[in-house]
């Protein structure tokens, strides 16, 4: 049994009360519901009756949670971080490997190199990641003043502070002054490489989203 128009309204009510407003998941979310609801008015259950069942059934999908992947300071709706969750594992692989992996690497294999290499590689890592940073500040300012919210603006809110490492690694440098690189610092640049690339991925996921509903 459908549900009439008003009958739907009351679902999109309930999403508009918990202020459940992601706009890649809505539509499915409130499909979810709607179909939870008909299941059980197929079962002879008035609509009522029907739909507080599934409002109980889903409570819990509305409360506010946290994540591992994206540490405890950032929060949203259970349905929300289970997704992003799903979005971003494996670019936190990506992201560990890009730190772990340079500094394994250069411990095993002490890399030394001349003055004249060290000096253009130093002006090169500070070009390039001064223009990866001007990028970065472009992608904070285009998410903040779009104002719609979606699991990859989520997710991007939660990575921005992983830039200090590229801050930090610029700061120190990547070698040491008998010219062999020095591990954690590069590191440090290699992850901070990997943030601004997660970055970009989850900012075209975003605009995408908003394209795809027509929401400008």
């Amino acid at each position: 049994m459908e549900l009439t128009k008003e009958q739907q309204r009351l679902v999109e009510q309930y999403l508009e009360s918990k202020n459940f407003d992601f706009l890649d998941l809505k539509p499915e979310i409130l499909d979810h519901i709607v179909s939870d609801i008909e299941h059980l008015m197929s079962e002879s259950h008035i609509f009522e009756n029907a739909f507080k069942m599934t409002l109980l059934k889903w409570e819990k999908h509305f409360k506010e949670t946290s994540s591992f992947f994206f540490g405890m300071l950032y929060s949203e709706s259970k349905i929300v971080v289970n997704k992003a969750i799903k979005l971003f594992k494996p670019f936190y692989f990506l992201y560990l490997g890009a730190y772990f992996l340079p500094i394994l690497f250069l411990k095993l294999v002490p890399v030394h190199f001349s003055e004249t290499i060290m000096d253009f590689t130093n002006g090169f890592l500070f070009l390039f990641s001064s223009l990866l940073l001007v990028y970065m500040v472009f992608i904070i300012i285009k998410t903040i003043q779009s104002k719609v919210k979606t699991t990859y603006r989520f997710i991007l809110k939660t990575q921005y502070f992983g830039l200090i490492l590229l801050i930090m690694g610029l700061a120190v440098g990547v070698f040491k002054e008998n010219g062999e690189m020095n591990p954690v610092f590069t590191g440090f640049i290699c992850a901070g490489f990997s943030v601004v690339f997660i970055c970009h991925h989850f900012y075209k996921k975003h605009k995408e989203a908003i394209r795809k509903y027509k929401i400008s």
